[in-house]
């Protein structure tokens, strides 16, 4: 079955678009297939629903009954695998 992820940051372009990309290539390499798609962190409301899993770009207050993961170590490289692990954990299931 395929899977729904939203890479969210403040403006839906920038950051989400890196984080988006590699999202889109972890998912490749681990056979699983996935819409990976770009928001703003305030469309996450309306959105939401629609996701297996959110990847954002900065930590986020709201539950959206959605497993969320915090996308910068994607970014930044800074505990990057560890950040890889839970994505393919979340949506293996």
């Amino acid at each position: 079955m395929k899977k729904n992820v939203i890479v969210a940051c403040g403006g839906g372009i920038a950051t989400s678009t890196i984080i988006a990309d590699k999202v889109r290539e972890l998912l490749a390499q681990a056979n699983i297939d996935a819409n990976v798609t770009q928001r703003t962190l305030s469309e996450l409301t309306y959105e939401a629903s629609n996701a297996d899993l959110i990847v954002t770009s900065m930590k986020v207050e709201n539950d959206f009954g959605v497993p969320n993961v915090l996308g910068t170590p994607l970014l930044t490289g800074i505990g990057e695998e560890e950040t890889k692990k839970k994505i393919i954990e979340i949506l293996s299931k």
